[in-house]
C-alpha cells in the first residue's frame, strides 16, 4: 500500500505559500463545501474563547505524528469579540470554522474550539486536514452526523436475523457474559476471537488485552483487522525493533530523506511541512522518493534536486540491493560503524554480488533507469550518517515485505544512519500507538498466530470487534467477512456502521474528548487527552465496558474506578514507563513525556549513546548489535515467485493501494464531514493511458477492478503518474462497493505475517 493521494502537477511553492496553504486547507475546504452554511458558521467564529474558558490538553486522534491541540470550552454567547484586525492563521490564535463546534456540556449550549497548539514541540501550531477538523467529529444533538452515533446498548435476543433491541447496560453486559461463558465452556477459550484497533487509546486497549489474554485465556486475536506480531519484521530483525527510532526534529536536521512505500506529504503532513519548510526548500536537504506513483511529494523531491524512483511494485528489494552493491563496490560504507556494531556484513556483501543486483539487471527488473540508481547512490554517500530512511505500508503489504524491509535496514546500517541527528532506518508509522503495555499472551499463541486460519477451519465461534470496523478493514473481505459474520459478534464502537447488519450486540463507546485517554506517537511521546465534554446518551468509556463484562463473568482484577488507576497498573509492568506518573502527564501538556523514561531521563533517539547509557545496550538485540545475517534471503528473491507470478492473460495488470490525505483508516470517525468527502467523493483508479486506451477507458468512467479473489468499483483516472502495467486505488475507501479489500488475497506474507494488497487484476469499464 503506497501511502498518499495523487496530486496534479503544480508550480513550485515557496516556503511561505506552502505553509499557508497547508494551514488554511481545512478551513477553506469547509467553506467551499457548503457556501451558505459556511458563511453562517464563519460569522460565529467571531466569538472567540473568553479569558475564563475551560482549557484542556489534547492530541490528534488520527495519525502517528500526534499533533498537540488546545481545547477551549465556553458557554455560547459569552465569548470574546475581536477588535480591529485579527491575527493570522499561523499565529496559534486563529479560530477556523473547522476548529469550532456548537455542542452541549452539562446540559448547556457551548462552543468547543479544538485549536492546534503553537507551543507543542511536535506541530508548532500546524495541522493536517484530518486533525484540523477534529472538532467536526464531536457529538452535537442537531449536527448532521448525530443520527449515526451509537447511543444505547442493543442486542439480538433471538439470534441472527432477529431485530436489534435497545436494552439497559445491565442486560447487555449479562447477555455478553452469558454467551461468552457458554462458548468458552463448549469450545475452549481460543474459540473467542478479538479484532482490535491498535490506534485505540492505551488505557482501553490494556483493559481489553488483559481481559482477553489473562481472564478469558484466549490467544485468538488480530491487530487492526490484519496481523500485528511481525509488521516490521524486516527492520526489527536488524535492529531489535522496527520503529520509534527518530524524532520530529530530525526532519529539520537530516540531509537526505528517503521514503519507500510512504507518502509523508499526504499522510505525515506536519512532519513533511517541517522537512519542506525548514530544510528541503532552503536547499539544505534532498529527498529520494521511491513509489510506483508520481505524487506531489515525488514532484517536490525532483524540483529540489532529489529523485523520484518510480519502481515497479514488489521489486523494492532488488532496487535497494543494487544500491547496496554499488556503495560497497565504491568502498563508501561507514567502516567504523560496521566494524563496531554490525554482525553479518559479510553475508550482505556476498549476497548482493548476484547478477540480479548488477545495475543493468536491476534497472530492467525495477523499471528504474540505471542513471537514476547511480544518482541515488551518490546522494546516499554524500549524506552518509545524516539520512532518514523511512518505510511503511507500501512495502509492508507485499508478499516479500521482509526482503524489502531488511534490505532497507541494511542500507541504513552500512551507511551509519542510526541513532544520530537526522538519521534513522525505521517504519514511518501510520497511526498513534494504543498498545504500549501488552499483558502476557496465553501459551497457545505460538500455534495460533493466524486468526483467519482458525476462522477458515471453523474454530472461531465469537468475535469481539473492538475499535475496528470488520466490515471494511478485514483483508480479503470476499473470503472472510461472510465467515466472521456467522459468529457471535460483539461490536464496541462509537457509531452505527455496516457491522450493524450482522452484530449480535452493539455496545456504545465514549470517544476522543469524552473520557481521559492516553496515546503514544511514533516519536515516543506519551500524552494525555483530557475529557472536555460529556459522552452522549448512555455511551461509556471502553475500559469501563470491558471491566463490567469481566466482573460479570467472575474475573478478578477489573475493579478500576478511574483511568489513573489503570495507568498505575500498566506502568509498573514496563521499565520504560514505570517512572511516568499520571500527574507528570497532566503537567507535560501537549508535549508529553518521552520514553523510555529511566531515572528521570529519556533519550532523544533510539540506538544512540544516550540510549545505550540508559538501557545498557546500543540496540535491543541479544548482543546489543545490528544483525544482517538474514540478508541471505535476498539470494533467492525473485519477484516472479510472488505477486508478479499471478499476472496472466486473464489478470494482466498489477493493483496496488495507497492512502488518501483526507482518509484516515476507513474515515469512520469523520467521513461525513464535507471537509473530507467533497475532496474525494468516490474511490478513483489510476491507470496508465497505454493500459486505458485498449480497454476503452477514459477519465471519469466507472470501472471494475477484478482479481482472482474478488472485485470492487472506482472512477477511472487516466494518468501517466502510474507505471504502465500497474493500477492504483485508495485503501480502505468507505463507500459500499468501492472497498479494495474485496479484491485482495486471503493469504498473508510468508515471513512478515501481514496481509498483502498487491494483486494481479483486470480493469473493465462498467
Amino acid at each position: 500500500m503506497h501511502d498518499g493521494g495523487s496530486t496534479p502537477a503544480e508550480p513550485e511553492l515557496d516556503r511561505r505559500r506552502f505553509l499557508e496553504a497547508a494551514a488554511l486547507a481545512a478551513g477553506t475546504a469547509s467553506l467551499a463545501a457548503a457556501p451558505a452554511q459556511a458563511a453562517a458558521r464563519a460569522s460565529t467564529c467571531l466569538e472567540l474563547p473568553p479569558a475564563d474558558a475551560q482549557v484542556y490538553n489534547a492530541t490528534c486522534q488520527y495519525c502517528m505524528v500526534q499533533c498537540g491541540y488546545k481545547v477551549f470550552v465556553w458557554e455560547r454567547g459569552k465569548g470574546r469579540k475581536p477588535a480591529g484586525s485579527y491575527t493570522g492563521a499561523l499565529s496559534g490564535e486563529w479560530i477556523s470554522p473547522s476548529f469550532l463546534k456548537a455542542a452541549e456540556k452539562n446540559g448547556k449550549p457551548v462552543w468547543i474550539a479544538v485549536v492546534p497548539d503553537k507551543d507543542c514541540v511536535v506541530n508548532h501550531g500546524d495541522h493536517s486536514i484530518r486533525g484540523g477538523t477534529s472538532a467536526q467529529t464531536l457529538f452535537a444533538k442537531n449536527s448532521p452526523s448525530a443520527e449515526r452515533r451509537l447511543l444505547y446498548p442493543m442486542i439480538r435476543k433471538n439470534g441472527k436475523g432477529s431485530a436489534l433491541e435497545r436494552v439497559s447496560w445491565e442486560e447487555a453486559i449479562a447477555f455478553v457474559a452469558d454467551r461468552l461463558s457458554k462458548i468458552r465452556a463448549e469450545h475452549g477459550p481460543d474459540a473467542l476471537s478479538l479484532v482490535w484497533g491498535d490506534w485505540l487509546y492505551n488505557i482501553h486497549t490494556y483493559a481489553m488485552l488483559k481481559f482477553w489474554f489473562e481472564a478469558l485465556g484466549s490467544s485468538t486475536h488480530t491487530g487492526n483487522g490484519w496481523f500485528f506480531d511481525e509488521e516490521s519484521a524486516g527492520i526489527s530483525a536488524a535492529f531489535g525493533t522496527g520503529t520509534r527510532s527518530f524524532t520530529e526534529e530530525d526532519f529539520e536536521l537530516t540531509k537526505l530523506l528517503v521514503t519507500m512505500g510512504t507518502n509523508l506529504e499526504a499522510n505525515g503532513s506536519v512532519w513533511y511541512h517541517r522537512f519542506y519548510n525548514k530544510n528541503l526548500s532552503a536547499g539544505t536537504a534532498k529527498h529520494i522518493d521511491i513509489d510506483p506513483r508520481r505524487t506531489y511529494q515525488a514532484r517536490l523531491a525532483e524540483q529540489h534536486g532529489g529523485l523520484h524512483l518510480q519502481v515497479r511494485p514488489g521489486t523494492d528489494a532488488i532496487l535497494i540491493g543494487a544500491i547496496i552493491r554499488e556503495i560497497i563496490a565504491r568502498d563508501a560504507y561507514d567502516k567504523e560503524f560496521v566494524d563496531r556494531w554490525v554482525v553479518g556484513f559479510d553475508v550482505l556483501r556476498e549476497t548482493v554480488q548476484a547478477d540480479k543486483f548488477a545495475l543493468a539487471h536491476a534497472a530492467r527488473t525495477t523499471a528504474v533507469p540505471e542513471d537514476k540508481i547511480r544518482r541515488a547512490v551518490e546522494l546516499l554517500i554524500e549524506a552518509r550518517g545524516r539520512t532518514m530512511l523511512l518505510n511503511e505500508k507500501g512495502i509492508m503489504h507485499q508478499l516479500a515485505a521482509f526482503e524489502a524491509q531488511h534490505a532497507l535496514a541494511a542500507l541504513g546500517a552500512i551507511l551509519g544512519n542510526v541513532g544520530k541527528p537526522g538519521a534513522c532506518a525505521s517504519r514511518a508509522g501510520g497511526h498513534p500507538g494504543g498498545s504500549l503495555v501488552w499483558p502476557d499472551e496465553p501459551p497457545s499463541r505460538e500455534q495460533n498466530k493466524n486468526m483467519y486460519k482458525r476462522l477458515d477451519a471453523g474454530g472461531v465461534k465469537a468475535t469481539w470487534a473492538f475499535a475496528c470496523n470488520i466490515a471494511k478493514q478485514l483483508p480479503s473481505l470476499t473470503h472472510y467477512l461472510p465467515k466472521i459474520a456467522e459468529t457471535f459478534v460483539i461490536v464496541q464502537d462509537r457509531i452505527h456502521s455496516e457491522m450493524d447488519a450482522f452484530a449480535d450486540v452493539l455496545l456504545p463507546a465514549a470517544t476522543w474528548g469524552e473520557n481521559d485517554t492516553l496515546l503514544t506517537s511514533v516519536t515516543r511521546r506519551l500524552r494525555l487527552t483530557q475529557q472536555f465534554m460529556d459522552p452522549p446518551g448512555e455511551a461509556k468509556p471502553d475500559w469501563w465496558i470491558v471491566a463490567q463484562v469481566a466482573k460479570k463473568m467472575g474475573y478478578k482484577g477489573f475493579d478500576w474506578r478511574t483511568p489513573r488507576e489503570i495507568w498505575d497498573e500498566m506502568r509498573v509492568k514496563s521499565s520504560a514507563i514505570k517512572d511516568i506518573t499520571w500527574d507528570m502527564l497532566v503537567e507535560a501538556g501537549t508535549n508529553g513525556v518521552r520514553f523510555p523514561y529511566i531515572g528521570g531521563k529519556a533519550p532523544e533517539r533510539l540506538f544512540s549513546e544516550e540510549y545505550e547509557q540508559l538501557t545498557g545496550k546500543r540496540f535491543p538485540t541479544e548482543d546489543g548489535k545490528v544483525h544482517l545475517e538474514k540478508a541471505a534471503v535476498l539470494a533467492t528473491f525473485d519477484p516472479r515467485k510472488y505477486e508478479w507470478g499471478e499476472v496472466s492473460p486473464k489478470y494482466p495488470l498489477m493493483a496496488i493501494d495507497f492512502r488518501l490525505n483526507e482518509l484516515w483508516n476507513t474515515g469512520y470517525t469523520y467521513w461525513e464531514k464535507p471537509t473530507v468527502w467533497t475532496r474525494t467523493p468516490d474511490a478513483f483508479l489510476m491507470i496508465h493511458p497505454e493500459d486505458a486506451q485498449p480497454r476503452g477507458i477514459q477519465t471519469g468512467d466507472w470501472v471494475e477492478l477484478r482479481s482472482p479473489y474478488g472485485a470492487c468499483q472506482a472512477v477511472a483516472r487516466v494518468t501517466s503518474d502510474i507505471l504502465k502495467g500497474v493500477v492504483g486505488i485508495p485503501a480502505l475507501f468507505p463507500k459500499k462497493g468501492q472497498e479494495f479489500n474485496y479484491a485482495t488475497r486471503p493469504e498473508p506474507s510468508p515471513v512478515n505475517g501481514d496481509f498483502v494488497t498487491m494483486v494481479a487484476c483486470e480493469i473493465v469499464k462498467v
